[in-house]
């Protein structure tokens, strides 16, 4: 049907208001066509849906996916997979986020505009997404999937990094990204967990090969978004205009104060430390991934109080790889440690939606927005923990269509 009317529900809107008993949602064509508490409106021709007080709620939006990492040892995925075969392993990874709740994400690394283009043309089930394409690192950074050990070139097909040393080199790389089709580009700014050849406290690219990404990519129209765990990293981006810093776990006042002062939105991403720190061993991570994972992760939560203090714009993403990919909403669980569950709620809805400059169309429950919606058995607000049962999400909707129905 082209109408549903959902009645008798408890809405969260994610506007900012109070949460409305024996509220009202009407959809049409896709869209939200209104919203209200009391008598719903005529529901001729419409589905009508009696949420029973179950709560309403936006979808939920993931700012730093990565649909291409579906192994454990992300280092090794070109010599254990055909390109072709990652394609359909990403393609369900996607399916299993849009199946979390999650209705629209930003990938930020690895798949390529023809995934959101194919999600558009209904050709895979997937959330609305935004795409890095192919990761800009240094040789020997965190996108160069090398051993120390190894004297080959660096191999960059299919949805690896590209390899990039230099002004010049890295201005042929952003732009061949952006020709793909790339909605923003993605500098691996330093170390990582994930390299088997960095550590996460380090620099990686000199201020002026940065700028020059950030140049091509604001020359097109789009942002530069960077992986980045050290002070001295974020320093070097946010002054050379990279839109958002992803991770930041070794964030502090003085670096939050510069990030502030450029308008760096930081996008946090707690779950994945969380879980891979605790149950790395069960997924049979490489040890050097498991040991930096641990490290960083003791530090997140103190960053993230220190963005919430100095007033940072704070986005949400889960940045789950392999095993961890089905855990995405645990998440809003460990944001609510600092920010309280309605924080944590509006930071992956609301403030999500600002950060992907959609918020003319998703992030919230207002009339004339996408009927991207989730309905929750049982209020969030007293059980943050609630998203990651999806038994208790007996409801999606994307685009005014249930992708799931189980009231």
């Amino acid at each position: 049907m082209d109408r549903i009317l959902f009645k008798n529900a408890t809405l969260l809107d994610c506007t900012g208001a109070e949460p409305k008993e024996k509220a009202w949602a009407l959809v049409e064509e896709g869209l939200i066509a209104g919203t209200g508490t009391g008598r719903a409106p005529s529901s001729k021709n419409a589905e009508v849906v009696d949420c029973g007080g179950k709560w309403l709620l936006p979808g939920l939006i993931d700012a730093h996916i990565h649909g291409s990492l579906y192994s454990n040892d992300i280092t090794d995925l070109h010599r254990q997979f055909h390109t072709a075969e990652g394609y359909f392993l990403a393609a369900n990874i996607l399916k299993d986020a849009l199946m979390q709740g999650f209705t629209t994400v930003r990938d930020a690394g690895g798949i390529d505009a023809g995934f959101r283009k194919s999600q558009e043309q209904g050709l895979i089930t997937a959330p609305r997404m935004q795409v890095c394409g192919r990761t800009i690192t240094m040789t020997g950074g965190h996108a160069d999937p090398r051993l120390s050990t190894e004297i080959c070139p660096p191999v960059t097909g299919g949805m690896l990094g590209v390899v990039a040393d230099g002004v010049s080199e890295v201005r042929k790389a952003a732009r061949e990204e952006l020709r793909r089709g790339a909605d923003y580009i993605k500098i691996m700014a330093g170390g990582g967990c994930a390299s088997p050849a960095d550590e996460p406290d380090t620099v990686q690219y000199s201020p002026e090969e940065i700028a020059a990404i950030v140049y091509e990519a604001k020359a097109a129209g789009k942002e530069a978004l960077s992986h980045n765990y050290s002070t001295r990293s974020m320093k070097i981006c946010a002054e050379a205009g990279v839109y958002s810093i992803e991770h930041g776990n070794y964030l502090d006042a003085p670096t939050a104060k510069i990030l502030k002062k450029h308008g760096c939105w930081l996008v946090p991403t707690m779950a994945t430390y969380e879980i891979m720190a605790r149950r790395g061993e069960e997924f049979g991570l490489p040890a050097y991934f498991h040991r930096k994972m641990k490290e960083v992760q003791q530090y997140s939560e103190q960053a993230l109080a220190i963005a919430v203090k100095e007033g940072l714009k704070i986005g949400s993403g889960s940045d789950m790889v392999g095993s961890g990919q089905p855990f995405k909403a645990l998440e809003l669980e460990i944001k609510s440690r600092v920010m309280g569950p309605m924080g944590a709620i509006m930071c992956t809805t609301k403030n999500n939606s600002e950060l992907m400059k959609m918020a003319d169309k998703i992030g919230t429950v207002e009339a004339g927005k996408y009927a991207d919606l989730i309905l929750v058995d049982g209020d969030p607000l007293k059980d943050i923990k609630i998203f990651q049962d999806r038994d208790k999400i007996v409801a999606i909707v994307q685009g005014g269509r249930f992708i799931k129905k189980t009231l």
